[in-house]
């Protein structure tokens, strides 16, 4: 009776041992990161966009008759942008004052991609005011940040933005522009987080 005793108490010893060291939190390595001069430009650039898209949010002709900030906001629902680019900080070393954070760059960079992916081909899509700006600007950001570009994926345009009545898709267009704004903020502070690289040390 008294060897099974230790060997249980062996066994649970092990499992904090273990739960200790998993979270510790030691930063994921990648081996396709951006470069710091690179991420630079893409935290410009991301930062650029930011106000692009407020002030189409404040654009007084795109929305006309219509009130678009008692508009819900409608985020891109097929990624996990905010989960992904969030370091996440182990409750003992957020008291303890160290700085001890895990993060995936790569997981980040990914869900970052297929959304920008998703927002440049929505603001392309739509016919009825001339987006392009704000549309080449979300291109470029894609284009500059090259370490992004191992990601394949096919992203469509809203539908709703291309079809249906035109009044719907100007509410529309307003709802997918306020997620996006929300969801460019998240990106452009994931782009100075990598920039700066305290994830790497």
């Amino acid at each position: 009776m008294l060897p099974n005793f230790y060997l249980y108490l062996a066994s649970c010893v092990l499992l904090l041992a273990l739960s200790c060291q998993v979270s510790m939190g030691t930063p994921v390595r990648t081996p396709r990161s951006l470069d710091s001069e690179k991420c630079g430009q893409c935290a410009d650039l991301s930062r650029e966009l930011v106000k692009n898209v407020r002030k189409l949010l404040d654009n007084e002709n795109l929305f006309r008759g219509l009130n678009c900030s008692e508009q819900r906001v409608e985020v891109n629902s097929k990624t996990q942008t905010v989960l992904a680019c969030e370091p996440n900080t182990d409750m003992n070393t957020r008291c303890s004052g160290q700085r001890n954070t895990t993060f995936s760059e790569s997981e980040c960079l990914r869900n970052i991609r297929i959304d920008l992916e998703h927002y440049a081909a929505s603001l392309q899509a739509y016919k009825q005011a001339d987006l392009s700006s704000t549309a080449q600007d979300t291109q470029n950001l894609l284009n500059i940040c090259p370490s992004t570009q191992w990601v394949s994926s096919s992203q469509v345009a809203d539908p709703k933005l291309t079809s249906g009545d035109p009044v719907d898709q100007r509410v529309h267009l307003c709802k997918v522009l306020k997620g996006f704004h929300l969801r460019v903020i998240t990106i452009s502070r994931a782009m100075g987080y990598i920039s700066a690289g305290d994830h790497r040390k």
